[in-house]
């Protein structure tokens, strides 16, 4: 059984965040991905052909300045100087076949009314459709906004709380406002996995954990025996609550309250001749089958143009790829490659920050026992490097 200080289950952004400060407080630490690639939503996968290379964000898509957590991880990995800027290309609304901007489609007379309200409501204890219909006006929320709210975690946010949704941060200046980087997202998870003392494991699909004399025992179908006196749980929280049933059955059961949605992502890869359509951001498509088009036109190429479609559940790939061709005005004929991935994003409800506040009051008797992941403070990548760090100092605390 191979020995460690700590070993963390799961290794996406959530995971990779906590293993970087415990190796850099020098102590032995392990990851186990499920997956054959780490990165969780640091997913930019690449393709080549004649010599020619693209790479496509799978998850994630963005940073930002006010990632302080985040970039000191990336300035001490060496990567600040892969930061690159993001092309302005628009947000759209895609409706009836045509891309229409998004002011086009708010009714003016009804934003000018209500727009006051933003100085005035307090986001507390407030949901996304409670909040933001009232600064923009209930017309303007139902057929425009609550769209691009739908977007971000793809799926209905109505219910979710407005003051989890989008988040007021202090800004690095000496940072880009927002960036990625230069061989996408993934290049940052594929640094920190590097790190000196850390030990990476892919295709460990933990499904055994005994806690046996003040150590934690981890095992996986694939014959890897790990133990560590501190566990760090960074998967979706039905897994965390399922892997913790057998030691820790009060903490498996409050995790098993939070439900999750299923994001179903195909990305495809175009030789930009063949695309006639304009560069944008995204493409948002109220009462569609997918949630979002997100473009790489973001960081323009010279030779291809990529778009990873974040489709509703339960569509059999004929559904999805006819609507690719649709949307893109084109046959699957000239699609050079396709890309699939499912990520895991929490549903959140009104009394999350309860919910929260009484998970942390149960782990505080857990010190060597860490939750990390988007389903604490908020989805936001630097609410989940945040976490991390958070939980990092309670083991050291």
């Amino acid at each position: 059984m191979m020995q460690n200080d700590v070993v963390v289950v799961g290794g996406g952004i959530s995971g990779l965040s906590l293993a970087f400060y415990c190796v850099q407080a020098g102590m032995k630490t392990t990851i186990l991905e499920k997956n054959d690639t780490i990165g969780g939503s640091f997913a930019s996968p690449h393709y080549s052909a004649n010599g020619k290379k693209f790479w496509l964000e799978m998850g994630a898509h963005t940073c930002y300045s006010s990632y302080q957590n985040l970039l000191e991880i990336v300035e001490t990995c060496g990567m600040k100087s892969n930061i690159i800027p993001r092309a302005k290309v628009p947000f759209t609304l895609f409706k009836d076949g045509q891309i229409k901007s998004i002011v086009s489609q708010l009714n003016i007379p009804e934003l000018l009314v209500s727009i006051p309200n933003l100085f005035t409501l307090k986001k507390d204890s407030q949901s996304v459709k409670s909040y933001y219909s009232k600064i923009v006006g209930e017309r303007n929320y139902r057929e425009v906004l609550s769209h691009f709210f739908n977007a971000v975690p793809s799926q209905r946010t109505d219910d979710f709380p407005a003051d989890m949704m989008f988040k007021s941060r202090a800004k690095r200046k000496d940072v880009l406002k927002n960036y990625t980087f230069k061989n996408g997202l993934q290049s940052v998870a594929q640094a920190i996995s590097g790190r000196s003392g850390l030990n990476v494991f892919t295709n460990q699909n933990v499904n055994s954990i005994q806690y046996v004399d003040g150590l934690y025992e981890i095992r996986t179908p694939e014959g890897g025996e790990y133990s560590a006196k501190t566990l760090v749980l960074a998967t979706p929280s039905s897994v965390s609550s399922q892997l913790l049933k057998g030691i820790k059955p009060d903490v498996a059961n409050h995790l098993g309250i939070l439900k999750a949605a299923d994001v179903d992502s195909l990305g495809v890869i175009v030789r930009k001749e063949n695309i006639s359509m304009k560069p944008v951001a995204a493409l948002i498509s109220p009462d569609d089958v997918f949630f979002s088009v997100v473009s790489r036109d973001t960081v323009p190429d010279d030779n291809y143009r990529g778009f990873v479609f974040h489709f509703k559940p339960g569509l059999d790939e004929k559904t999805k790829k006819n609507r690719i061709t649709e949307v893109l005005g084109i046959t699957m004929a000239k699609v050079e490659h396709t890309i699939s991935k499912i990520n895991t994003v929490p549903t959140l409800q009104l009394g999350h920050h309860e919910w929260l506040a009484k998970t942390d009051a149960m782990l505080k008797k857990e010190k060597n026992l860490l939750l990390t992941g988007n389903y604490f403070g908020g989805m936001a990548i630097e609410d989940c490097v945040s976490r991390s760090r958070s939980e990092f100092g309670r083991m050291k605390g």
